[in-house]
């Protein structure tokens, strides 16, 4: 149950996030698709976070320092737009330029693969909580450690994920930032000459 790197975020084989899924079908998935779905889950729950929490970028977090985040003054939701696919989704709209689009790719595969890395830890943590609940004498002082543990993992690999997703906002331009938060209009074209002469017969 790992979130595998480098995937197509936004393909059509993702479960959504609130789709009720059976231990059984989770086994069952390829390797691909449950890495896939665990990743847009993770996601999805960072995002619906920061909507609860009404975190605004720049504005800082509980528990963590407002420099430890870049901040975009007068552009808000920029961290809930590239969450979902760290801006490479939009990259026709606010034209990415190729090195932009190579290293947001480069950020997003870093982001994936220790979210991977954390979802094993997960995984192994709360395999170990399932062993001392299934005691016939459950240690309640080693069940609370190892659900804080368990916690704190989670809370971890949640901060990283929203780290990540600062640092590829720093890589677009300020009327990048604008246009994705509807700021900035990309301009309109002006007509061409012909155009703006011709006859009004023809309209």
């Amino acid at each position: 149950m790992s979130a595998g790197g480098g995937m197509n975020m936004q393909s059509s084989a993702t479960p959504s996030a609130s789709m009720p899924m059976e231990m059984g079908d989770m086994q069952n998935m390829s390797s691909s698709n449950r890495n896939e779905m665990m990743g847009m889950m993770n996601m999805m729950g960072m995002m619906n976070e920061m909507k609860m929490s009404g975190m605004r970028p720049g504005s800082g977090m509980a528990g963590m320092p407002k420099s430890a985040l870049p901040g975009f003054p007068g552009v808000s939701h920029l961290y809930h737009i590239g969450a979902t696919g760290f801006f490479l989704d939009h990259a026709d709209h606010i034209n990415l330029t190729p090195d932009q689009q190579t290293a947001l790719s480069n950020l997003k595969e870093q982001a994936l693969t220790a979210m991977s890395h954390s979802e094993q830890q997960i995984e192994q943590a709360e395999q170990e909580l399932a062993n001392l609940t299934s005691a016939d004498q459950p240690d309640a002082a080693k069940i609370d450690k190892k659900v804080r543990e368990v916690e704190k993992l989670r809370s971890d690999e949640r901060l990283a994920f929203i780290r990540s997703v600062g640092n590829a906002a720093t890589l677009l331009t300020e009327d990048q930032r604008k246009i994705l938060t509807g700021a900035m209009q990309l301009a309109t074209p002006a007509p061409s000459p012909s155009a703006a002469m011709s006859p009004m017969s023809d309209m």
